[in-house]
């Protein structure tokens, strides 16, 4: 089973979280309902077990909460990790990699940088045993997985290009692990090759958002207020926690998209 996580970081939301990027189109988030709801997600990662490291909130960088879509944490065989910072694909983002610099670089056993004409953002990377699946969208580009498949792929991973059209930030937005084997997905993932040897529940459309779930090896957290993606969880033997993420929704932000774990 992978994924099973020791420690992860998060970052406090800016009071201006609401003017960031979003196409949900459902409100400015409460902030004082977000804060609780962080709250609750620190929680959770503590109640696995899980060592937190919390950054304070940066206001020049609304989006900043979304900290894993700023570097993609590659565990390695010394049980150690190396970290490499991406280059969002929203420019209004870019800053956001220099403000987790430091955060990162104090755990890693190496940094990478990437630069050039690349684009990632960690949202696009779903890591699956021994395998990265990345997505390739207006946030990731193929010269941004070119990069990060050298340095992982240095690390004995394979890395997988999984093109799709727009129409939501990054590829986790639709896609996420259940556990070592299994992967929650929208229907347009349902029936693409790059995920032919997993086992797939399908959310239906009207519960898109709850295909985001965070797997840490030691629990499954998911979305609350998803009816059919809950039954559809329980009748295939998953026992997950439920969390309010109302506030993050709002700003197209998901379970995963907070915290970067290793």
């Amino acid at each position: 089973m992978n994924n099973i996580y020791k420690n992860a970081l998060v970052r406090t939301p800016a009071h201006n979280l609401g003017h960031g990027l979003t196409e949900a189109g459902l409100g400015c988030p409460d902030m004082e309902i977000t804060h609780a709801q962080h709250r609750r997600y620190i929680e959770y990662l503590k109640s696995k077990d899980i060592a937190v490291t919390i950054l304070d909130a940066v206001e020049e960088f609304p989006d900043s909460v979304f900290v894993e879509d700023t570097a993609v944490m590659i565990p390695v065989a010394s049980g150690g990790v190396v970290v490499f910072l991406t280059c969002p694909g929203a420019k209004s983002r870019r800053g956001e990699v220099e403000q987790i610099r430091t955060s990162v670089s104090g755990v890693a056993d190496e940094v990478y940088q990437m630069d050039g004409e690349g684009l990632m953002e960690g949202g696009d990377v779903l890591l699956m045993d021994k395998t990265f699946f990345v997505g390739i969208d207006s946030r990731t580009n193929y010269d941004g997985f070119g990069q990060f498949e050298k340095v992982a792929g240095g690390f004995g991973y394979k890395c997988v290009a999984v093109p799709f059209d727009n129409g939501m930030p990054h590829l986790k937005t639709e896609l996420s692990a259940l556990d070592g084997d299994t992967l929650i997905m929208s229907e347009r993932f349902s029936g693409r090759e790059e995920f032919s040897g997993y086992k797939k529940l399908v959310v239906p459309s009207s519960e898109v958002y709850a295909a985001n779930c965070l797997f840490v090896g030691r629990g499954l957290l998911v979305p609350a207020g998803f009816p059919v993606t809950a039954e559809l969880l329980d009748k295939n033997g998953f026992s997950p926690d439920y969390i309010d993420m109302s506030e993050f929704q709002k700003m197209d932000g998901g379970l995963t998209c907070l915290s970067l774990r290793w």
